[in-house]
């Protein structure tokens, strides 16, 4: 009974892990395009429709990290003059 159950756990290990590492035919990061097989048209679209979305939200993306920039430039600049003004009175 003892040597089937250490015969039982590196199968259930290695069928289990099969699919995450990419060792079978189906599973794992290569899905139908890494390996080789057609993909058809509908599928095809579909991909190309994913990859204008990513494009539109890239392009969203960059505009609003160069709007950041802006508040940022702003908010320094406020800062600085917000010190300057402090200095002054306590000097004064």
């Amino acid at each position: 009974m003892h040597g089937f159950i250490w015969l039982i756990i590196p199968l259930v290990f290695m069928f289990g892990m099969r699919g995450r590492m990419g060792w079978g035919g189906r599973g794992g990061r290569g899905g139908r395009r890494g390996s080789g097989q057609v993909v058809d048209r509908e599928t095809a679209d579909y991909v190309a429709h994913l990859e204008g979305v990513i494009e539109g939200q890239q392009g969203q993306i960059e505009a609003l990290e160069a709007r950041v920039a802006r508040v940022e430039e702003g908010l320094d600049f406020a800062e600085r003059v917000l010190g300057e003004r402090a200095n002054a009175r306590l000097g004064a």
